[in-house]
């Protein structure tokens, strides 16, 4: 099978590989078919050999990835000490994450969860760890999960016996499920680092000690609220409060006022009528005998004009002459009816 690797120098890689094998101890006895019975977890899953997906997340089949912090690849890769493939997890920068499976199992039954091949090209930068959840959650900061030894440093194949490298781990089922967790941390990095891993593992171990879970926090109802009662005391003083008492307003005291004196009435006196006294008859008198001389002298009236005249101008002779014509004939006129007067007598 051809380097599934791509974008990074194969003479690198190739090298890197090479130093894993040189470096690597031969597996134990128990280490050289994991996969076999009476691991319970489907050889197809357990082998890694049948991949899913594309980069930068491919996949073995059966297998979920997590992550919990950094950018990490996720590669089907052929450098493995049992042959076939393997999954890589890489990356050029640190990061935290791993994959997990869920396997059918029988409640309360025990059982152990191991790794063949956990190889990093840095194995001081990279710690790596087994976890079993009983519930059969999936999710790896779960309080539920149980889990074995971080193991730093040397150590490629991981489930030697003890003393030596080994990060199994193990529980009991709470269920008819439990899931198994492979983590790996990688706080800091050198350049272009990586893992390679294969063939985990479940075996039936009845020496797994019983799960003692944490206990699940459970709320605690808040008491019902009973609605405070209105004060309606208080709130009847502060009404009486409100309102303003009456006080005592002081009585004008009364003052002396004049009664009005009554002003008397004429009393109307009747005046007398007066008598009607006997109108006189009037008595005819006689008038004065006529003098010899006129009222109206024309020469007298005449000599006044002349006067007049010279003391006036041309239009105010003119005037005059129009007076003195009309007098002229009121003093006809007049003479006429006195004279017609007296003969008529």
């Amino acid at each position: 099978m051809s380097l599934r690797i791509q974008g990074w120098p194969r003479g690198l890689i190739g090298i890197a590989i090479g130093i894993f094998f040189v470096l690597t101890p031969v597996a134990p006895a128990s280490a050289n078919h994991p996969c076999d019975p009476p691991n319970i977890i489907p050889p197809e899953v357990c082998n890694m050999d049948i991949f899913t997906g594309e980069r930068p997340m491919q996949l073995p089949v059966g297998w979920n990835a997590f992550v919990i912090y950094g950018n990490p690849e996720f590669i089907q890769d052929q450098h493995t000490f049992f042959g076939g493939y393997n999954l890589t997890i890489a990356s050029t920068s640190p990061f935290k994450a791993g994959i997990y499976t869920q396997v059918k199992v029988t409640p309360g039954a025990g059982y152990r969860a191991s790794i063949s091949w956990g190889a990093p090209n840095y194995p001081d930068l990279f710690g790596r760890q087994l976890g079993i959840d009983p519930t059969g959650g999936t999710d790896p900061n779960a309080p539920t999960v149980i889990w074995g030894p971080m193991h730093w440093g040397e150590g490629r194949i991981l489930n030697y016996p003890p003393p030596d490298v080994n990060i199994d781990v193990r529980a009991r089922a709470l269920g008819d499920t439990i899931t198994v967790f492979f983590l790996t941390d990688h706080p800091q990095t050198a350049s272009y680092d990586l893992i390679l891993v294969d063939a985990i593992a479940l075996y039936p171990d009845e020496s797994a000690p019983a799960v003692e879970l944490p206990p699940t926090a459970t709320p605690t109802p808040e008491p019902p609220i009973e609605p405070t009662p209105e004060p309606v005391v208080a709130a009847a003083e502060e009404r009486v409060a409100a309102v303003p008492l009456p006080t005592d307003t002081p009585t004008a005291t009364p003052t002396a006022t004049a009664t009005p004196t009554e002003t008397p009435t004429a009393t109307f006196t009747p005046s007398p009528t007066p008598m009607p006294t006997s109108t006189p008859t009037p008595t005819w008198t006689a008038l004065p005998p006529a003098t010899s001389e006129p009222l109206f002298s024309a020469a007298r009236a005449q000599e006044q004009a002349v006067s007049l005249a010279r003391s006036l101008s041309a239009d105010s002779l003119l005037l005059l002459s129009g007076f003195g014509f009309g007098g002229a004939l009121l003093f006809g006129a007049s003479w006429g009816w006195l004279h017609f007067r007296r003969r008529g007598r």
